[in-house]
């Protein structure tokens, strides 16, 4: 099957067996993260191998309850970009059937029974799976591709071993011009599919959002974390943002990205990429087609293509992208010989999660996690190097940081903001002189933020953001062995 795709495709796609297609009634295209109708890989590789088939494509988007930290905040998300993608798919003649998994509804006894009468199963390839082991059984049982769709260079292009960012970079950018990195669709042949199914298809994108929310909270997760309104995964939404980057975002971005008081310094696009609501190819094509200044273009296709697409590439060539020994040994080292210093405050994990410290900085960075889903990239770096002062030792403070990116933010559990953390940890630049507590590793000050154009004022309001309060667990999972799912 592989072989019989044009190259742009067969360098994306990886056979996870040998078992050949079979006779079926369709070829299943089951999307985890890739949640788009344009500009998707794993869709154009499943059209492919349907029109040679001579069988229709069908998408299947199972939200199950058992993800890692499933809330009312990542569901609500999901299920909207289920929506817009199963509305999408219509328009270009393609079917989806989607299930949001709750009581009386099971996600995984679905897909086993969907991919049991297809003649192959397509999917998506992220660098950090959550997807509970589904993909192995599948393989286990039929044949399965998978398909790098997050990335706008494939991992297969990229050299082994590349080990700087420097390295990267130069590896990277010669390749963006190839025809793999490069939007376009792949248009279906044959109707969609209209046959029986295994079960009933929930079609989110014609249901009453009232409906979709009653289903997410009979949904056995976490309903103390609400959704994040600012975050809407909607179309219209979508739209709005790409329009706001070319428009308002990448005329300044240069001058102003590290401002967070400052309406023009973050795209905001980070949970729809994360999410695949939209790919770094068709961003990338925007961004060139601008008439921005070209320093504000590059900066912002280096952050996107560069740093994003190197976190990235680590996560998928190390053994353990979330493990505490990814870190630099000059890192771990010097942290180690600074774990027992004495820390001038300790604060509860309650403290933390409810932005409870002595720090204005940190409580405002902590807030919009908290009820935003979402934080300035400028304040990550700050608010993680708090952490490592704020807790027992160099290892729990990798963790806490970790958990509360991940269960709080919209992008978390994802390579890039798992390499951000990385660099609070010390894979960046190694301090000036040894200081208590962080050794050789850099500590960060707010002074050159405060100083920024509204920045005080902005901080001070949002650290005095209050009301939300959310369960807390006994201890944070333990991330310094690797992630802690599966």
């Amino acid at each position: 099957m592989r072989s019989a795709l044009p190259e742009a495709l067969r360098l994306r796609t990886r056979a996870l067996n040998r078992k050949r297609a079979r006779e079926g009634g369709y070829v299943l295209c089951w999307l985890r993260q890739a949640l788009r109708a344009r500009d998707n890989p794993a869709l154009d590789v499943a059209v492919s191998v349907a029109n040679a088939r001579g069988v229709p494509c069908l998408v299947h988007v199972g939200i199950r309850e058992d993800y890692p930290y499933a809330s009312d905040r990542l569901h609500a998300f999901q299920a909207g970009a289920a929506a817009v993608l199963e509305t999408e798919l219509a328009a270009r003649g393609i079917a989806a059937a989607s299930l949001l998994e709750r009581p009386g509804h099971d996600a995984a006894g679905v897909l086993e029974r969907l991919a049991g009468a297809a003649v192959c199963t397509v999917t998506d390839d992220p660098a950090l799976p959550l997807d509970g082991g589904q993909v192995a059984a599948l393989a286990e049982a039929g044949p399965v591709l998978a398909v790098d769709s997050a990335r706008m260079v494939p991992l297969s292009m990229l050299p082994e071993g590349i080990r700087t960012t420097k390295g990267f970079r130069a590896a990277h950018r010669p390749l963006r011009a190839h025809p793999a990195a490069l939007p376009g669709d792949v248009e279906p042949d044959r109707p969609p599919h209209d046959g029986a199914l295994p079960f009933e298809p929930d079609r989110l994108g014609a249901r009453r959002a009232a409906t979709v929310d009653r289903w997410i909270a009979e949904a056995g997760i976490d309903h103390s974390l609400p959704p994040a309104p600012l975050f809407e995964a909607s179309r219209a939404r979508l739209d709005a943002l790409l329009d706001r980057l070319v428009g308002t975002v990448l005329p300044v971005y240069r001058w102003r990205r590290n401002n967070p008081a400052d309406d023009a310094s973050a795209s905001l696009l980070s949970p729809y990429l994360h999410f695949g609501m939209v790919g770094p190819r068709e961003i990338a094509r925007r961004v060139a087609a601008s008439d921005a200044p070209a320093g504000c273009k590059w900066k912002f296709l280096d952050e996107m293509l560069t740093w994003r697409e190197w976190f990235a590439y680590r996560a998928a060539t190390l053994p353990g992208p979330t493990a505490y020994d990814t870190l630099p040994e000059a890192a771990r080292r010097t942290l180690a010989d600074h774990a027992d210093d004495p820390r001038g405050t300790l604060y509860s994990l309650d403290d933390l999660i409810h932005a409870r410290t002595d720090d204005e900085t940190w409580n405002a960075a902590q807030n919009q996690f908290l009820m935003e889903g979402y934080m300035h990239n400028n304040l990550r770096m700050y608010w993680g190097k708090k952490i490592i002062g704020w807790t027992p030792d160099p290892r729990t403070a990798w963790s806490t940081a970790l958990y509360l990116n991940d269960r709080l933010s919209l992008d978390g559990r994802d390579p890039a903001t798992c390499g951000n953390m990385g660099w609070v940890f010390g894979q960046g630049r190694r301090a000036y002189r040894e200081n208590p507590v962080y050794g050789w590793i850099a500590p960060k000050s707010d002074r050159a933020l405060r100083k920024r154009p509204g920045a005080a004022e902005w901080l001070a309001r949002e650290a005095r953001r209050d009301g939300l309060r959310i369960a807390v667990p006994d201890a944070v999972p333990d991330y310094a062995a690797g992630m802690p799912w599966g």
